[in-house]
């Protein structure tokens, strides 16, 4: 059964060998401090002659788990480790760092724990080694991975000696060109490397789901690499290739290794709390003391895991998750008064209490749905079994894993599912969907799932409480920042600018000037969020997205020669701007969005010129609660955001994967102004529509183009 501490705990969790240690032992060779800063740096060591009769693996594994990688994972500038057992008697690792100086003091940081715990001696060989910087860096299968999706990773690693490297920029860009795509067309395609260390010899690495998926990759890239790649490589290459015994990704999961059944299979603890006799008029104060009081006091907690608040009419319910009793306990202390001065005075009847082990979990959304600020409503079933059969347990675990979770994760809108027993005779379930109606759809699978299926051991009759999340907290994920509504950080700031008298024959030169120069720029500059460029016959639309409005002038600032210069010309007209911060910003698709078979992406920007400002605040609570659900059910969503100018303009913009989802948003938008926002928006809006051709976004895929068009090439 898939652990959930796998998914949600910071601490490493992992299993690693020996050679994961000493690879920051051993110095550095020559020249490595003299590698340049601003890309990435990338070291790799091959150590045969290994013996492992003179290995206590498990006294290795102990020593990595509890002492050296937490060192390294935590150490400025690192990206990421892997480390590929090869055969009997050698080993491979891979570590990736922003710099070669980071690099290096992460290997002081980790010497003094190599040498207290005299682990040197037992790799008698010294490594062979390549470093330097990466010239390709490509990971597919990142933010949207699940530990069920990656059974197994595979390496190779290829290091090919005497290269010419009067010839590195050619071979390249023959490999982004050429090979690279073949690769991300491949099935089960992880991730890709390569870089040299300016001394002949050469590196690739090569990372694949499977054995199959990478056997696959090799039949697919043969004739390519026959014809175009040989002639670069003179010589035999030394391969090492195998099972991945460790991959950690620092911005993934906190260092936690990716590789499923290395994980733990430790348990994390649940304490479930229902009240009833709730005053409705109540519940909005007892959310706010409990995300601005509670919740602060116990993300910061040793062990927290989670937490979510789910208020009903007269009912609440909490879910809390630490690594243990203990340390939720320690917990509770700490929030101890805070509970009785503020809370307990709003809660007139003790809790139902029902604690235990998590034995099955899911979480399917939560790094798709990074929700911002008004973005999100979540909405969870808690159900409470009281008189459960505790000898069917593993029998209900392994039907929720195998039948349940798949189909519902397949039916869309899953955040989370947590199953909970108390080891005696009680049983708790807890379905959290991204929307009221994903909620009402799961709630019809749960229902025929237990009917079918569990129906001759479940108790009747549960207790149930069902409705709006007010507040959902996960510790991997933002660093325990509420994940719903208004609870979150400062909104972004967004910049739309719409050109009209553009030369549709300029259009494309102007989207390519865009992508090779503008955006390289803007996604390089402090507090970059995202950017879109749409143009449609002789209009054009662009929106930026910064952290603040002073990032965003500095980027103006660093790109207005290469404007000047190149693009000024082909914009005959003076925008009009529209800027302010968001107030919906929902990237509902971005993780899930097949960079390896880009799809174009269609959006619309509208401008409500006129519109009574004083009613936006209602006017966006309104949208959240109406607009987005009805453009989610569409299916395809891929982003949705809006903002006013502070002055009389409002700019709404949707963004779906298909056009034809695109003009059914058209049509929900009007019913929706019509509906709702007539009073406040007497005109009509006017606006541009069409194909993307740039789409990138910052946190995703450090500013790749999403859309692709215009990078495949």
């Amino acid at each position: 059964m898939p652990s959930f501490a796998s998914a949600y705990k910071k601490r490493i969790t992992v299993v690693t060998l020996l050679s994961l240690a000493l690879l920051l032992a051993l110095p550095m060779p020559a020249g490595a401090q003299d590698m340049m800063t601003d890309s990435v740096f990338i070291s790799i060591r091959v150590y045969d002659g290994v013996d492992p009769m003179d290995i206590d693996m498990d006294e290795a594994i102990r020593l990595a788990v509890e002492g050296y990688l937490p060192i390294i994972s935590a150490s400025e500038g690192f990206i990421a480790y892997y480390w590929l057992p090869v055969d009997d008697d050698t080993l491979a690792t891979i570590s990736v760092f922003n710099s070669a100086e980071e690099a290096s003091a992460s290997n002081d940081a980790a010497r003094d724990y190599i040498v207290e715990q005299n682990l040197a001696p037992q790799l008698p060989n010294r490594p062979r080694i390549v470093e330097g910087k990466v010239h390709i860096g490509f990971v597919e299968m990142l933010d949207g991975m699940r530990d069920d999706d990656i059974g197994s990773l595979y390496a190779s690693v290829r290091i090919y000696d005497e290269f010419e490297t009067d010839e590195l920029d050619e071979f390249v860009a023959t490999v982004e060109d050429g090979f690279l795509p073949i690769m991300r067309e491949t099935n089960g395609f992880f991730g890709y490397y390569l870089m040299n260390d300016s001394a002949g010899a050469l590196a690739t690495i090569s990372i694949f789901d499977t054995e199959a998926s990478a056997l696959a990759s090799n039949e697919n890239a043969r004739a390519f690499v026959a014809e175009n790649l040989t002639a670069y490589l003179p010589k035999d290459p030394l391969i090492a290739a195998g099972r991945l015994g460790i991959a950690v990704l620092a911005g993934v999961n906190e260092g936690a290794n990716l590789i499923k059944d290395r994980m733990t299979d430790e348990s994390v603890f649940a304490s479930v709390r229902v009240y009833d006799g709730i005053d409705p008029l109540d519940q909005a104060e007892i959310g706010r003391l409990t995300a601005e009081g509670f919740l602060p006091i116990i993300r910061e907690s040793d062990g927290f895991v989670g937490y979510y608040f789910l208020s009903a009419e007269d009912q609440l319910a909490t879910l809390s998750l630490f690594d243990s009793p203990e340390l939720a306990s320690a917990s509770n202390d700490a929030a101890r008064g805070f509970i009785a001065e503020n809370l307990a005075p709003l809660l007139p009847n003790p809790p139902t209490i029902v604690e235990g082990a998590v034995e099955a979990s899911d979480l399917t959304g939560a790094h798709e749905m990074m929700m911002d600020e008004g973005a999100s409503s979540l909405h969870a079933l808690l159900a409470i079994y009281d008189g459960y059969d505790m000898a069917r347990l593993d029998e209900t675990v392994t039907l929720i894993e195998s039948v349940f979770l798949p189909d519902l994760r397949a039916s869309g809108g899953l955040f989370s599912y947590y199953g909970i027993s108390d080891g005696v005779d009680k049983a708790v379930s807890l379905l959290v969907m991204d929307s009221e109606a994903s909620l009402q759809r799961g709630a019809e699978f749960a229902a025929e799932f237990v009917a079918e299926h569990l129906a001759d051991w479940l108790p009747p009759d549960p207790l149930i409480v069902s409705g709006q999340l007010g507040v959902a907290a996960l510790a991997d994920l933002r660093m325990g920042e509420n994940l719903v509504g208004d609870m979150t950080t400062e909104p972004v700031f967004a910049s739309v600018r719409f050109y009209e008298g553009v030369d549709p024959a300029d259009q494309a030169e102007i989207g390519r000037l865009t992508a090779e120069g503008f955006l390289p720029i803007i996604r390089e500059s402090d507090g970059f969020v995202g950017y879109y460029f749409l143009s449609a016959e002789d209009q054009l639309a662009t929106l930026s997205l910064f952290d603040s409005p002073e990032l965003a002038s500095a980027s103006n600032d660093a790109a207005r020669g290469f404007i000047a210069e190149n693009l000024a010309p082909l914009l005959p007209n003076p925008p009009q701007i529209f800027e302010g911060r968001l107030a919906i910003d929902h990237v509902a698709a971005n993780d899930s969005h097949d960079r390896a078979d880009p799809r174009p992406l269609f959006a619309s920007v509208r401008f409500y010129q006129g519109f009574d400002l004083s009613h936006f605040d209602e006017a966006n609570a309104l949208a959240i609660a109406h607009l987005l659900p009805a453009l989610q059910e569409l299916g395809g969503l891929f982003a949705q955001y809006a903002l006013n100018d502070g002055m009389d303009t409002v700019v709404g913009i949707s963004i779906f994967e298909s056009q034809e989802a695109a003009l059914a948003a058209n049509e929900a938008g009007q019913a929706f102004t019509r509906e709702y926002l007539a009073a406040w928006a007497p005109n009509p809006p006017t606006g541009v529509a069409g194909q993307l051709a740039i789409a990138a976004l910052a946190e995703i895929n450090m500013g790749e183009n999403l859309a692709g068009a215009l990078t495949e090439g």
